[in-house]
């Protein structure tokens, strides 16, 4: 009987520890982050990114499964078969796991300011650069697009603004590795899973890298199931977002009269073009000789295209899964007969495998072709050609022959081949081997890492080749050719080969138990990584013939041929750390920290410690709190960190010398060395002091709130302590007086605050219509707490105490209109009427460098928002993108007068004599030397570049599975979208999205596109 009581015993304890293993779904797609527990016992889990658990029970136990998202279930467990849970969600619109630094974690327990874009958010947009696509999707995020050059269109990411007079770029972390080459731009939109971007003290688990905030993204991974084959395709027509519009012929001529009457009033209005000539310009009697060129026309197409294709597999049984895909962009220019193209090719494979219950293992290879023509001349010189060539001068002659343009820079020729082309052909390969192993013996307890090895190949073949422009000669009735491109007559080669790797490798032991109603999770990670870089160029001039563009076809001569060498490497050693508490997920602790070591610093300063900690209370957890039924879910949350920026010149602590000197001794020519920068010993990273202090509210049942306040405190940023060494210290560059002899010292401080806020609503009809709205806003302002000024610098025209990027220009008040105003007000000497009036900012009764005067914004927005609508019914979707910008300013002088074309905005409200009520200043012989533009840089010029913009549409039909299944289709969706469709702004002439001051650049583009999904 003992025994038998012995052996039943023993039999129940078995029972108790059999494993019981299962998976959770919502409808198809797993669920992980569920807490699933046994009732009445202390055991318990989390599902895994999977969805899967596996824990200790036996028949007849209760499991209960609870998500924040998710109506909470009970299970009996009537045998030891692996259960398959389906849970119902609570809303569509709860985001349930985030991926954080080195992990996920629920949403309802971050304590940290983390924003999440879906990759099915980012593929809505048409724009093939990643980051095109995420301006205005949420908070934090200011992304400014400079330029529509295929190729070359990415936006500028800051997250909160500006932070340091230094670099302010975001670090971008792929699949878990820091930096990845190859970067975010360029990524398959069809690849991401999803982004999220830690911008406050969470970031601090990347230590002396985050201080400028950090972007996880996630690629997509293979699913369980029968395989799912997904093919997209898209069509697009992109055209200019917008274009200044150019003085007409006619008008031109007439300034050209106005230029030559105010150098010389006496010769009268005619002293250039006679009335009759400007008749001829006005009426196109005489195309040939009195032409009315369009510049924009003649050079640019209205319309050009670009497409994109996609194709994935992914699926897997229980042990193995993966997700394959190919992909192909192509983008072409906006010239005509231009060579400008971008075409991309890439591949990605992920692969996860159980190699047993406990061991698992998964390799992710991409790579990339980046094709890249271009033609010699660059786009900026391209568009400069286009807004000076004079609108009197043809482009081509009747008889097709090309002209001169302006100063033998025709447009019509720089687009296409005929000088040439430059290519620059890219590859990349990525390639990361990670695995995991669940420690026995102790609950939780794992040990996972990766070696990533990362490299890239990088060419620019610049052939540049000769080819004749023409200049109509009346009086020989002729064509005289001039030559231009290539090397005095000949053609020209110049080459360059970048070559980058980085190899990472990281390990990690991690920790998550539930202890009744607490909750751990613990990690402590080391991180090693190698970056090295070199380079290789090599010239040659005066190759025999344009049909042999290789480097040993070129001039036999000494001075035709040159070369050049770089090369770097460095190395990164990281220790790091994080324990996240949480009990009930009511009250919420986490601690994080990092210990980095960089060899780009001296001995003694290779080292920094990053701590952090942050805290969050769920108020609507309370008891107390039951009572407040319109709200559903309320968590406070604060957080304070160390952060640091490295990303500065290498090796500053070395003394640079140069070669570049000779000296003639005996006679002979001997290379001298110059000392052209000291090094500083003491050089280390920069250091931000983060704090932030929020709250999330879910209310209403359909209604979600976040707001946030945040703070930085930045110092040690480096800085050149030039501006208070005068020159007659001695203390300069021999070789170049503009470049400071001094190192950059860690002397900078510059203060950050702002707000966020994100408003959503999401609901669905009786009828089965579903509609969503959010909105978010994010104010960002900086100062300069200290940067090295000049000693006596005037308190208005200091940039301390003042935001970065601001103009210190002239304050215009006015424009001289009669010769009362120029009695009236203080003025340069010799002023005319129809000049700008300056303020007499001292009031010392002269205008001078002392009444410049610092404007309050800069080229960065203090204000950035966006709106997202979307709805869909019955098969229909529709979604809008609206995203606009505030407090800031963009300066821009075009580049006028005599040396080139005026803006119409110019032209056509200028002070004259004949129009003494002009609201713009009287032309002058260049803009660029005129007392009324850049001799006086002046705020007359600096635009208010605020705007709404709609970024976005979408709309699209998915067809109903039961006809598809007919024809073996799982889905199919068909759909168009546009890009930058319509814009509200007061500047006239130019995209406000601009950066160039000449206002000489690609511009931003405008696309609309269609497209078709399916899923078999």
């Amino acid at each position: 009987m003992l025994v038998f009581t012995l052996l039943l015993m023993g039999m129940s304890v078995q029972a108790q520890q059999t494993p019981i293993t299962g998976k959770v779904t919502d409808a198809s797609e797993p669920v992980p982050g569920v807490t699933v527990r046994v009732k009445n016992k202390a055991t318990g889990t989390l599902t895994d990114a999977e969805g899967k658990f596996s824990l200790s029970a036996a028949p007849g136990d209760t499991l209960i499964f609870n998500h924040i998202a998710y109506e909470a279930m009970t299970v009996p467990v009537r045998n030891l078969s692996p259960l398959k849970i389906a849970l119902t969600s609570l809303s569509k619109s709860v985001n349930e796991v985030v991926v954080v630094g080195y992990g996920t974690q629920k949403k309802a327990t971050l304590t940290g300011s983390i924003s999440v874009v879906k990759g099915a958010d980012i593929v809505q947009s048409p724009q093939p650069n990643v980051s095109n696509a995420l301006t205005g999707r949420f908070s934090g995020i200011i992304a400014n697009n400079r330029s529509g050059e295929p190729g070359y269109d990415g936006s500028r990411i800051t997250i909160r603004g500006l932070a340091t007079t230094g670099n302010n770029d975001v670090l971008m972390v792929i699949d878990g590795v820091p930096g990845q080459i190859g970067g975010l731009e360029r990524l398959d939109p069809n690849d991401i899973e999803s982004i999220s971007i830690l911008k406050d003290a969470s970031a601090a688990v990347y230590g002396s890298r985050a201080a400028n905030g950090v972007m996880l993204i996630t690629t997509k991974r293979g699913k369980t199931g029968k395989p799912v084959i997904n093919y997209s395709f898209n069509q697009g027509f992109s055209s200019p977002s917008r274009l200044p519009k150019m003085a007409d012929a006619a008008t031109y001529a007439q300034i050209r009269n106005e230029i030559q009457y105010y150098n010389n009033p006496a010769g009268g209005m005619n002293q250039f073009y006679t009335d009759e000539q400007l008749q001829k310009f006005r009426d196109g009697s005489d195309p040939v000789n009195y032409p009315n060129t369009d510049w924009q026309k003649a050079t640019l197409k209205k319309v050009a295209t670009q497409n994109q294709h996609s194709l994935s597999v992914n699926g897997g049984g229980e042990n193995v899964r993966y997700y394959v895909s190919l992909g192909m962009i192509g983008q072409n220019g906006l010239y005509k007969n231009g060579v400008t193209k971008y075409n991309q090719y890439n591949f990605r494979s992920n692969i996860d495998a159980d190699v047993t219950k406990r061991l698992k293992v998964s390799l992710y290879l991409s790579g990339r072709e980046e094709d890249r023509v271009y033609p010699t001349t660059t786009a900026d010189n391209i568009f400069r050609g286009i807004y000076r060539a004079y609108p009197t001068v043809l482009d081509r002659y009747p008889n097709g022959l090309p002209t001169t343009g302006i100063e033998n820079n025709n447009p019509v020729m720089q687009v296409t081949d005929a000088g040439g082309t430059a290519r620059n052909p890219t590859q990349v390969f990525n390639g990361i081997l990670k695995g995991s192993y669940a420690i026995p013996g102790v609950e939780g307890l794992s040990l996972d890492g990766y070696l990533s090895a990362d490299k890239s190949w990088s060419s620019n073949k610049s052939f540049s080749t000769p080819y004749k422009v023409y200049t109509y000669n009346q009086a020989t009735q002729s064509y005289d050719k001039t030559v231009v491109g290539g090397s005095n007559g000949l053609a020209s080669l110049t080459q360059q080969q970048r070559n980058m790797t980085l190899i990472t490798s990281n390990i990690k032991l991690n920790f998550a138990r539930r202890f009744g109603q607490h909750n751990v999770t613990a990690l402590v990670g080391y991180e090693q990584s190698k970056t090295s870089r070199d380079t290789l160029g090599a010239s040659r001039l005066n190759f025999p013939t344009p049909q042999t563009p290789e480097m040993s076809q070129g001039g036999s001569a000494a001075t035709d041929k040159n070369n050049s060498g770089t090369s770097y490497s460095f190395t990164r050693k990281s220790y790091f750390g994080r324990i996240a508490y949480d009990y009930m997920e009511k009250y919420l602790l986490e601690v994080q920290a990092r210990y980095d070591g960089s060899s780009i610093f001296p001995k003694g300063e290779q080292y920094g410690f990053f701590p952090s900690v942050s805290a969050g209370w769920r108020v609507s957890k309370e008891e107390w709190f039951k009572n407040v039924s319109f709200i559903n879910d309320l968590k406070l949350r604060g957080s304070y960190g160390t952060l640091g920026n490295d990303n500065v010149g290498l090796f500053q602590y070395f003394d640079n010398y140069s070669f570049v000197n000779q000296y003639v001794i005996g006679g002979q020519i001997i290379p001298g060395i110059d000392l052209t920068k000291l090094g500083n010993p003491y050089i280390t990273w920069e250091i931000a002091r983060k704090m932030d202090l929020g709250f999330n509210m879910a209310f209403l049942q359909h209604f979600n709130l976040e707001f946030i306040y945040f703070q930085q405190k930045r110092s040690k940023i480096l800085t050149q302590r030039n501006a208070s060494l005068p020159q007659s210290s001695g203390i300069v560059n021999p070789y170049d007086p503009a470049t400071p002899l001094v190192p950059a010292e860690n002397i900078g401080k510059v203060n950050s605050n702002g707000i966020e806020a994100t408003l959503g609503y999401d609901n669905t009809t009786s009828g089965g219509f579903h509609y969503n709205i959010s909105g978010n806003i994010t104010y960002a302002k900086n100062e300069i707490v200290f940067i090295d000024e000049a000693p006596g610098t005037l308190s208005y025209q200091r940039k301390t105490g003042g935001p970065m990027n601001n103009y210190l220009l002239y304050d215009v008040i006015g424009i001289f209109r009669t010769a009362d105003d120029l009695n009236k007000f203080t003025h340069l000497s010799g002023a005319q009427l129809g000049d700008l009036i300056y303020r007499d900012v001292n009031g010392d009764g002269k205008i001078n460098a002392d009444d410049q005067v610092r404007t309050k914004y800069g080229n960065i927005p203090e204000i950035t928002y966006g709106i997202t609508l979307g709805g869909d019914y019955k098969g229909f979707d529709l979604s809008l993108l609206l995203t606009g910008q505030s407090h800031v300013s963009q300066y821009v002088l075009p580049e006028s007068g005599t040396i080139g074309n005026y803006y119409s905005s110019w032209a056509d409200n200028r002070w004259s004599p004949t129009n003494t009520g002009g609201s713009y200043p009287r032309v002058d012989e260049r803009a660029s030397a005129s007392v009324n533009g850049g001799r006086y840089q002046n705020n007359f010029w600096l635009n208010n570049a605020s705007f709404l913009r709609l970024k976005n549409v979408s709309f699209g039909y998915t067809f109903k599975s039961d006809l598809l299944s007919r024809i073996n289709i799982g889905s199919l969706r068909i759909y168009a979208n546009a890009f930058n469709l319509f814009t509200i702004t007061k500047v006239k002439d130019y995209d406000p999205e601009g950066s160039s001051e000449s206002g000489q650049f690609y511009p931003q583009q405008r696309i609309i596109n269609v497209g078709a999904n399916v899923r078999f």
